[in-house]
């Protein structure tokens, strides 16, 4: 509002129908009348808006139910400690880890040291002598140091050491 008011504060010459007049009195009243006329709208605009959120009320009844839905059966690990396998089960959900079974809904905490080890199985192919890597120059037999540490997605199995050279391997 002070800024509406300060805004249209002009100097007591001022322009009115394109002809200079040096009355001031008639000027300011002008002006008086003009910057009352405005803070009057602001004051009521405002008003009326902020009688009106008052007024409203915004707040929605928030209602609870229960669920009735059926249970999804969830099985929940929650890490290892101790040496202990930890989790929990929810609904009618069957855990099976080693000998031990576990089908009703509760905690549990089992023995963790066979889960401790990875064991990756490679199932090498009949008659493959030689094993090279995909992604490599070397080949190497199967079951040697070089050979085991090929990851099993980038082998490649040869039956003589020829067919490895002559796919462009070298020992």
């Amino acid at each position: 509002m002070v800024i509406f008011l300060t805004f249209l504060s002009v100097p007591n010459n001022s322009i009115t129908n394109n002809s200079i007049t040096n009355n001031p009195t008639t000027d300011n009243r002008s002006l008086e009348c003009i910057s009352l006329l405005l803070a009057l709208f602001c004051l009521t605009a405002s008003s009326g808006f902020l009688t009106g959120r008052l007024i409203t009320n915004h707040e929605s009844p928030i209602t609870f139910q229960s669920d009735t839905r059926p249970l999804i059966p969830t099985i929940h690990i929650e890490g290892i400690r101790n040496g202990l396998l930890h989790g929990s089960i929810k609904g009618s959900a069957r855990v099976i880890v080693g000998s031990q079974t576990f089908t009703e809904s509760g905690i549990f905490a089992l023995e963790a040291s066979s889960l401790r080890f990875n064991e990756i199985v490679v199932i090498v192919p009949d008659n493959a002598q030689f094993v090279a890597s995909s992604r490599g120059k070397k080949y190497y037999p199967v079951f040697s140091s070089g050979g085991e540490r090929i990851v099993p997605k980038n082998r490649v199995y040869f039956e003589t050491e020829r067919e490895a050279e002559a796919e462009g391997y070298v020992q």
